[in-house]
Order: structure tokens, then sequence, then C-alpha cells
């Protein structure tokens, strides 16, 4: 059961550090090839 909790308390901060470095990198993309995503 703790090993549960532990989980629940770490995944949603992954899950944010990920889809933070996503989102930072595709705008770095699009900073340095501005035609890529059009």
């Amino acid at each position: 059961m703790r090993d549960i909790k532990t989980y629940l308390s770490v995944a949603p901060v992954l899950s944010t550090l990920w889809f933070g470095a996503l989102a930072g990198l595709l705008i770095e993309i699009n900073r340095l090839f501005p035609d890529a995503l059009s």
C-alpha cells in the first residue's frame, strides 16, 4: 500500500516535468526552425 502512495505522489511530478520539457523542446524547435510546423 505504501508503494502505491509513493507512486501516486511521484507520478504527477514526473509527468509535469516531462510535459514541461516537451513543451520547452517544441518551443525551441519552433524558434530555431519557424517554418517546420506550418
